[in-house]
């Protein structure tokens, strides 16, 4: 009794074999990346004389605080990525609010 080997299964020309594994991406936080962003926009743009710079600086700064916060609750679900980076630009936009109280944006 012989048996016969069958050739391996071969792709149709011009098709490439699905790869043997997976590899997922990494989770982000766009809410982090985002305050941040945000954080440090309105942080330069706070000090522009003649009370302009609260307007520019004030918008952005205000959402970094809203993002931030979102996205230090969003990290404790994704394992604390981006946990730094929500900090940061909490810590930037606060940082830049405060500075109002000491006359930033107005007349210098």
């Amino acid at each position: 009794m012989t048996y016969e080997q069958t050739p391996p299964a071969q792709p149709a020309p011009g098709m490439y074999p699905h790869p043997a594994y997976v590899v997922a991406a990494p989770p982000k936080n766009g809410y982090a990346t985002t305050a941040l962003v945000l954080g440090i926009c309105g942080f330069v743009l706070m000090g522009i004389p003649f009370f302009i710079g609260w307007v520019l600086g004030g918008v952005p700064d205000t959402l970094a605080v809203i993002f931030g916060i979102i996205g230090i609750n969003r990290a404790a679900t994704l394992g604390g990525v981006g946990k730094g980076e929500a900090i940061a630009g909490l810590v930037l936009a606060c940082v830049s609010l405060l500075s109002v109280l000491i006359g930033a944006g107005s007349i210098w």
